[in-house]
């Protein structure tokens, strides 16, 4: 089964195929975020969300370069970070492609490729230190967590940009799930999982690659068009393979033609600006997106991530081939708890300690609020 690669050497677990359904509604804690709010919780754009160890909330609004904390009870504690060049401030021609995490013991993280470093603050909002990138390329990090370890990161989205453009791992056949190590001056990149990569270079349903830390050390991750949840032990050993029997779908015209006919209204909707080089990148995004190559099934997995205690969170694909579906939980003992329908509850930005889980709602103007709410004993 080319989908579902490495399989047949693991321990796999197959899950029940009928969906059990639950209840999504959890008890709300609090709610920030707003137009009419305080002058603190007005963001432009919510990139990160995290929670630490005692429950505080950390909120990074990449437009101004900013990190929100915020109480167990919703209010605001403080707010440390900034655009410029000086120490823990963010380089503002890149401030959109920064990376962002929350170590349990609150300090909080940030990749800033403009500068090429990584920003390290104290639980208190103060700086603490830089971590430089070696080389010279920049790198872009689409995806940071917290490693279980609570003093690095992991990312299985890293990407270099040299002055040739951008160039990935060299390994045609396997994509690098990285812990980064951020304990000197210099970070140390430990790749701890080689996930497979998918042949050829399509961009349309190419099955992407969604990887976070567990509570022992080891990882969780998803690399295939398969509903293949893959654990892996701290060294990076392939333990268990939890699935569930979906099948992926064949691409074919029809939905060919319907996805780039999607992707082109969303492009035709984000290039309102009239700057010169705003219109010059939607006119390339347009041209590419024309010309984009498929890959030839729809993952059956959209993404997954992890609970703060035991819990794996898989969102599945909806009735539309880009869209989100029902939400399976999991254990880390491969139990299958059960499956929120598709219109019950997004997936949570942020896990917390708790049972706490962040989620962010846009209104009609696209201003983000973060609700707060609290999962049962049984889910956490």
């Amino acid at each position: 089964m080319t989908h579902a690669p490495g399989l047949a050497a693991q321990s796999v677990i197959e899950l029940p195929a009928d969906d059990r359904i639950l209840d999504a509604e959890f008890e709300e804690v609090y709610r920030v975020g707003s137009v009419g709010g305080d002058e603190w919780e007005i963001f432009g754009r919510l990139f990160g969300v995290g929670f630490d160890g005692s429950g505080h909330l950390y909120l990074m609004d990449d437009r101004d370069g900013r990190i929100v904390v915020v109480s167990q009870e919703g209010e605001f504690v403080r707010e440390f970070g900034g655009i410029g060049d000086g120490p823990g401030e963010f380089a503002e021609n890149t401030i959109s492609a920064v990376g962002f995490t929350v170590l349990r013991d609150g300090r909080a993280v940030v990749f800033d490729p403009g500068h090429n470093v990584f920003a390290v603050f104290a639980p208190d909002g103060e700086f603490e230190r830089s971590v430089r990138m070696p080389g010279a390329s920049m790198h872009l990090i689409r995806s940071l967590s917290a490693a279980r370890d609570g003093q690095n990161v992991i990312t299985s989205s890293m990407t270099r940009v040299g002055a040739g453009g951008r160039f990935d791992d060299p390994d045609p056949t396997s994509r690098p799930i990285i812990r980064l190590i951020l304990s000197g001056d210099e970070v140390v990149r430990d790749t701890v999982v080689r996930a497979w990569r998918p042949s050829g270079d399509a961009d349309g349903f190419s099955p992407g690659l969604s990887a976070y830390a567990l509570p022992d050390g080891g990882l969780v991750y998803t690399d295939s068009s398969a509903y293949a949840i893959k654990v892996a032990s701290p060294a990076g050993e392939l333990t268990q393979v939890l699935t569930r029997p979906f099948q992926p779908e064949p691409v074919t015209d029809r939905i060919r033609e319907e996805e780039i006919e999607r992707r082109l209204e969303e492009n035709d909707q984000r290039a309102t600006s009239s700057d010169p080089f705003d219109v010059a990148m939607a006119e390339f995004r347009r041209e590419r997106i024309s010309n984009m190559e498929f890959y030839h099934e729809v993952p059956v997995i959209r993404t997954l991530r992890t609970g703060w205690e035991r819990t794996i969170w898989v969102q599945r694909r909806g009735e539309e081939p880009a869209s989100d579906g029902p939400i399976d939980l999991l254990t880390l003992g491969g139990r299958y708890l059960g499956s929120y329908a598709a219109d019950a509850t997004a997936m949570p930005r942020a896990f917390g300690p708790d049972g706490l889980v962040a989620f962010v709602e846009r209104d009609e103007l696209d201003v983000p609020t973060v609700i707060v709410k609290r999962l049962p004993p049984e889910l956490r």
